[in-house]
């Protein structure tokens, strides 16, 4: 595949993580800044094995949304925690 547009420090610091993290992204598909949420914790996740990323669209899964009282998009879940809203970048 192509190689990911992230500087080298944030490819090695991404490979280093030590620890296993479940990432949970719920977004939509009329948010602007999901797809670089997304794509971020894809990046992460095919950089090292012990990081695992869903991306789940609110608009298909809205029991889930309202079970987990998520207001905003993307929203990111950690281990099952909420870990942020917004965008973020690696």
């Amino acid at each position: 595949g192509h190689p990911p547009k992230v500087d080298a420090d944030a490819i090695e610091q991404g490979k280093a993580l030590d620890g296993d993290f479940v990432f949970e992204t719920y977004f939509s598909l009329s948010c602007q800044n999901c797809p670089d949420v997304v794509q971020a914790l894809n990046t992460m996740a095919a950089l090292n094995p012990r990081i695992r990323h869903t991306a789940i669209d609110g608009a298909l899964f809205q029991e889930e949304v309202a079970a987990r009282q998520i207001m905003a998009v993307p929203t990111i879940m950690l281990n099952g925690a909420e870990f942020g809203q917004g965008r973020m970048t690696l």
